[in-house]
């Protein structure tokens, strides 16, 4: 014989509890920010592993000095240069700023840029290289208040949290079914 309150409070006690337990478990990714009873929020308590181990990721898969190398301007470089040489040679004689001008631009080219038209690696590497652009970002993650990053977090990862907490909700709710149908 089926119980119809058993039927209702189960399921519905079951999706209250997977709700809440998922909202505490990413409750827990934040906060509490000071240690309370042992318990401290993981970012709080990891944030220099984490920013290292997330630098490392951005500049392994993301952004690291290839990528910037590729996606360097290449005529905007080489205007840039132009206007270099322009402004060098700006105080000489014009004759001699016509003879300068168009062998330093291509000397100047071709110690910048490689045979393909991108800026040459160690050009590069002058500039930024992997471990300081690496350095940079667990800086800036490091300095970050943890509030903001916790704003920053949510902002970007919203519809993942509601589906984590809703997904709770509704495996609580099953499992309450199934609680609520098994023999007393």
């Amino acid at each position: 014989m089926i119980h119809w309150p058993r039927l209702l409070i189960f399921p519905l006690l079951g999706a209250l509890l997977g709700y809440l337990t998922n909202w505490l478990a990413i409750t827990l990714l934040f906060r509490p920010r000071r240690r309370i009873l042992g318990i401290q929020g993981l970012l709080e308590k990891r944030k220099a592993e984490i920013a290292r181990n997330t630098a490392q990721i951005v500049r392994t898969h993301l952004l690291n000095t290839k990528e910037i190398r590729r996606l360097v301007d290449r005529n905007k470089a080489r205007r840039s240069i132009d206007r270099l040489v322009d402004r060098q040679l700006s105080l000489m004689p014009r004759l001699a700023r016509r003879v300068l001008s168009r062998g330093l631009r291509e000397l100047t080219y071709h110690y910048v840029f490689d045979g393909d038209g991108y800026v040459k690696e160690e050009i590069l590497e002058l500039a930024l290289n992997d471990a300081d652009l690496e350095k940079i970002m667990v800086d800036k993650i490091t300095a970050t208040d943890l509030s903001q990053l916790e704003r920053i977090i949510r902002q970007a990862s919203g519809p993942e949290i509601r589906f984590i907490l809703f997904s709770g909700a509704i495996l609580g709710f099953l499992v309450g079914l199934v609680e609520a149908l098994l023999p007393l």
